[in-house]
């Protein structure tokens, strides 16, 4: 039972484990002000809880996001919505960095709030590229921010 669990969870492939991707707290923050320019609400609040965050790689993300199998939960009406499905999948995020312990720094990966293109919550994330990315956790499609998406009030990491 136990080594079913440990294969439950992401394993950094040999080729990326040692190449590590950090940003700062400050450099988030600049980071997600220009790749979101305009794509904010007058009351957006960005909340960043950690100093410094790991960006993956985009595959090893990916795999994360396959092995969390969110996609295949029911959304259901104010129990298990959009932001239940963004909370859950940031958690499997939470759990990979935990049991990697090869690292410094959590994921950076958070959930956002906004007109994504309708009131929604998704997850985002910023890559060993330094690129953001929006993750819509009830189909794991994977995408640069939309022209549509727009109004963002609320981001935390």
């Amino acid at each position: 039972m136990a080594d079913e669990l440990i294969r439950r969870w992401h394993q950094p492939n040999e080729v990326t484990r040692f190449k590590k991707q950090y940003i700062s707290n400050d450099d988030l923050r600049a980071l997600v002000a220009d790749q979101l320019r305009g794509k904010f609400d007058q009351s957006f609040q960005l909340y960043l809880a950690d100093g410094e965050y790991y960006c993956p790689p985009l595959t090893d993300a990916q795999s994360i996001i396959n092995l969390s199998a969110v996609d295949r939960h029911t959304w259901i009406r104010d129990r298990f919505d959009c932001d239940d499905f963004a909370l859950v999948l940031k958690s499997h995020f939470a759990e990979a960095s935990y049991s990697d312990g090869q690292r410094r720094s959590s994921h950076c990966f958070g959930i956002v709030w906004g007109m994504l293109p309708g009131p929604h919550a998704i997850n985002w994330m910023i890559n060993d590229d330094l690129k953001l990315r929006f993750i819509e956790p009830q189909s794991d499609q994977v995408f640069f921010p939309r022209q549509g998406d727009k109004n963002i009030w609320f981001m935390l990491c």
